[in-house]
């Protein structure tokens, strides 16, 4: 269990009958990775040059 989960627990033990807890669950959720979404402007730039040098 992450320290994060750890203190979720803590909070939700104090704050008892109070309220309702849920947690989410997120191991389901796929990773994003900005440089897959959106072209490094660099490597847009060098793969037009090849492009042209080898065309």
């Amino acid at each position: 269990m992450t320290i994060t989960e750890q203190l979720a627990e803590e909070a939700k033990a104090l704050i008892g009958d109070r309220a309702e807890v849920k947690f989410p669950n997120y191991a389901d959720v796929p990773f994003f990775n900005q440089d897959e979404e959106f072209p490094n402007p660099t490597a847009a730039v060098a793969a037009a040059f090849l492009a042209l040098v080898n065309a």
